[in-house]
């Protein structure tokens, strides 16, 4: 998932239900206390994990999340695909935003355009990297090289054929369409009011527009956010919380006393208060979808050699790691793809189609052995590597700390920590080459395994390691431009077995996450690529 600074999954949330009354009716309130600020509530230009979080609160896609996560039908009413694939007709049905303005077919083509305007975060996922629509790979780099016209943004794949239809044309099939559709970065924006808001859009409650579950009404940074029920949604009727406030930025522990003091009836317990509550009711871990790996810059010598990389992935205890210093249900990785993200057309996870892999298993006389071998390939006798990573990133700290140890303990082999920013280390020190070994992560956008494997193909820009393999590409190819299902599978499963062959990158562990929720309250879930949802949420 790029650039996000924090997990949808790992951030330290909240959440209190209680009924009010008041001189009218019973009221139903949910507090959460989220550990992440929000930055805008502008779809269009962010990438952090407590903006995605709170928009998916207070909007809706074509497409949205039914109560098991599943991709069900959002403010389309119905949607036809073409024969070839290549054409989605969205019909949108009766819904209003927040000031009563009707939605209309419009304000997806300019929420849309709009990402592209500003050159938002997650322009990529329009391109030949996520929903592959006609026209966004040019029109991004016109983005990014601040070329683009309002001409050329007409020229994206997506039309208003009047106002009730979205038609969506797409360069090729793309199994996962409709769940993208569900990401925040496909919203509707209102185009005359965004207009007139301007650079004020989505930087307070006055100059934003929900559509969703719920209306924003009160915003201080750092502070907390207030919603309100939107009565505008077409779905108002099902929806059971009436006042929703988020508490911004809140410690896990601060969020453990609110659940003791009963201010809080859900929050996600880390490592520093997981012991307390792991065996009580309420309590339950899930899989985040986010991979933790070490990202080899192949330009580095050493690091081109395959034996050093060996070593190093040899070295690593993951198991040890995973289970004894976070608790949380984190679990070793075994490949690059991890498991519970990506299911074949015959419905086996695609972790268990394409197997795990050997040299991921701790062996220490393993990896002094490549080391040695390694070592003498390149005439050295000793190496130093620096292990790159962000203080200000989940649980990196933890990784680095525990890669240094584990490589510490190889002969001829130093290792320097250098630690930084994220900020320092995606945009510059990776950008540049400026690292040996980098402690990276990624999250899934989609479900589906290439959400992880484009990372891989030579020509992707998030390519940072610098992999170049015509064996991975032409799998990959094969892949993307397969009409079968099932022949498209197996090729992604065979590009995965040759850059884990390669040790094009080195998985160390898949995060998961804890929660805890108030056992007198339901319809509360978290999954990957969805986040937690509170649409369905209700007092027992």
């Amino acid at each position: 998932m790029k650039r996000l600074s924090l997990s949808l999954l790992s951030l330290a949330l909240a959440g209190s239900l209680t009924a009010c009354g008041n001189t009218n009716k019973s009221q139903t309130d949910f507090t959460m206390a989220m550990g992440e600020d929000i930055s805008s509530f502008d779809s269009a230009s962010i990438a952090d994990g407590g903006s995605i979080q709170v928009i998916k609160a207070a909007t809706e896609g074509l497409m949205s999340h039914g109560k098991n996560g599943e991709t069900i039908n959002g403010l389309a009413e119905s949607v036809e695909t073409s024969k070839d694939g290549k054409t989605y007709t969205f019909h949108l049905r009766d819904a209003k935003w927040s000031n009563g303005t009707v939605i209309k077919a419009d304000d997806f083509v300019y929420g849309f355009q709009r990402i592209f305007k500003v050159s938002g975060p997650y322009i990529y996922m329009f391109g030949s990297a996520g929903a592959n629509i006609v026209n966004a790979d040019k029109l991004m780099g016109e983005a990014l090289s601040k070329k683009l016209t309002d001409k050329d943004l007409k020229t994206l794949g997506i039309t208003a054929k009047d106002d009730k239809t979205v038609v969506i044309k797409l360069t090729k099939p793309v199994p996962y369409f409709k769940q993208l559709m569900t990401f925040t970065c496909f919203r509707p924006i209102n185009r005359a009011f965004a207009l007139k808001q301007g650079k004020n859009y989505g930087q307070n409650p006055k100059a934003y527009l929900s559509n969703g579950p719920f209306k924003l009404v009160s915003w201080v940074k750092g502070s907390k956010a207030e919603f309100e029920k939107n009565n505008t949604y077409y779905n108002a009727k099902n929806i059971k919380i009436d006042h929703l406030t988020i508490n911004l930025a809140q410690t896990a522990q601060a969020a453990a006393a609110g659940y003791e003091n009963g201010k809080v009836d859900m929050f996600f317990p880390t490592s520093s208060v997981l012991d307390k509550y792991k065996n009580k009711k309420g309590f339950s871990s899930y899989n985040t979808g986010f991979e933790y790996y070490l990202l080899p810059n192949l330009k580095n010598k050493a690091l081109a050699n395959k034996n050093i990389r060996q070593a190093v992935s040899y070295a690593i205890n993951r198991d040890d790691f995973a289970k004894s210093i976070f608790k949380d249900g984190s679990t070793a990785a075994t490949g690059f793809v991890p498991s519970g993200v990506a299911t074949s057309p015959k419905k086996v996870d695609f972790r268990k189609d394409a197997g795990d892999y050997k040299v991921f298993t701790y062996n220490q006389a393993k990896a002094q052995k490549a080391l040695n071998k390694g070592l003498k390939q390149l005439g050295k006798k000793v190496i130093t590597l620096r292990v790159l990573y962000g203080t200000d990133e989940t649980l990196m700290n933890q990784f680095a700390t525990y890669v240094q140890n584990s490589l510490s303990k190889l002969k001829g082999l130093k290792v320097e920590v250098v630690a930084t920013t994220k900020q320092d280390r995606v945009n510059n020190r990776q950008k540049n080459g400026d690292f040996d070994l980098s402690c990276t992560r990624w999250g899934p956008d989609y479900a589906d395994p290439t959400t992880y494997l484009n990372l891989l193909v030579s020509s992707n820009g998030d390519n940072y390691g610098h992999y170049a393999s015509k064996a991975y590409d032409a799998k990959m190819n094969k892949a993307y431009n397969s009409r079968n299902v099932n022949k498209r599978w197996k090729a992604l499963v065979s590009a995965e077995k040759v850059a884990m062959n390669d040790l094009a990158v080195i998985p160390v562990f898949n995060q998961g996450g804890a929660q805890m929720i108030n056992p007198k309250f339901g319809g509360i879930y978290t999954k990957p690529m969805v986040g937690t949802i509170f649409n369905y949420a209700y007092l027992k």
